[in-house]
C-alpha cells in the first residue's frame, strides 16, 4: 500500500524531525555504529510548563491577555446592545403614538408616522446585523491576539528548553530524552536517519 502513512509511521517521522530540531542533525551524515550502552530518560513537558517558573509566567501572560480581551468583548457588546435598545425604545414610543392618535391625527400625519416607523425598523435590523458582524470580528481579533501570544511564548520556551535539556543530559550522562510527544533530544551520533535512507534506497533498488 504505497503512499499510505499509518499513525505509527507518522510518529516515527515526527521523532526524526524532533531530533533534527533539538540536536541540530539537519544534514545527512555517514552511518555510525549505534552505541550499545546508550542511556535514556524521559521528560513531561506538561509538568515543565505547569511547574516551572517560566512556564507559569507564560501561562499567566496568556491568561491576562485572555481576561483583557474578554472584558473588551463584553464592553463592546454592552455598547452595541445599548444603542440598539435605545432605538427599540424609540420604535415602541412611535408605535404607541400611532396607536393612540389614529382617530385624531390627519391622514397625512399618520402616513408620515408610519413611514418613520418603517424606517426605524429597517435601521434597527441593519444595526443588529452590523453589531453581530462587528462582534464576530472583535472575537476573531481577540482569538488571533491570544493565539499569536501563545505561539510566541511557545517558541521562546522551546528556545530556552533546548539548552537545558542538553545540560541535564550531560550532567546525568543521558544520550536520549523521551517525552509523551516522542524523542525531544538526542546525540547526533544516535541519529539513524541515514541508515534508514540507505536501507530504504536498497529496498527500492532490489529486484
Amino acid at each position: 500500500m504505497r503512499g499510505y502513512v499509518t499513525m505509527r509511521s507518522a510518529v516515527r517521522i515526527s521523532v526524526v524531525l524532533l531530533i533534527q530540531m533539538f540536536a541540530g542533525a539537519a544534514h545527512a551524515q555517514d552511518s555510525v555504529p549505534f552505541p550499545p550502552d546508550a542511556k535514556y530518560g524521559y521528560v513531561s513537558i506538561q509538568r515543565v510548563l505547569a511547574d516551572s517558573t517560566e512556564g507559569q509566567a507564560a501561562n499567566s501572560r496568556v491568561q491576562q491577555l485572555t481576561d483583557q480581551k474578554i472584558a473588551e468583548i463584553e464592553a463592546r457588546n454592552q455598547e452595541l446592545g445599548g444603542a440598539i435598545e435605545g432605538n427599540n425604545q424609540q420604535l415602541l414610543d412611535l408605535q404607541e403614538k400611532l396607536t393612540q392618535g389614529q382617530n385624531v391625527m390627519s391622514a397625512q400625519a399618520r402616513v408620515a408616522l408610519e413611514r418613520e416607523i418603517s424606517r426605524l425598523q429597517l435601521d434597527i435590523q441593519r444595526q443588529a446585523q452590523d453589531a453581530q458582524a462587528e462582534m464576530e470580528r472583535v472575537q476573531q481579533d481577540a482569538e488571533a491576539s491570544v493565539g499569536e501570544l501563545q505561539q510566541q511564548l511557545q517558541v521562546e520556551f522551546e528556545q530556552r528548553l533546548a539548552p537545558v535539556l542538553e545540560q541535564v543530559a550531560a550532567e546525568r550522562g543521558i544520550d536520549l530524552i523521551f517525552g509523551v510527544e516522542g524523542l525531544i533530544w538526542g546525540k547526533t551520533e544516535l541519529d539513524m536517519t541515514q541508515n534508514v535512507i540507505d536501507s530504504l534506497n536498497a529496498s527500492v533498488e532490489a529486484p
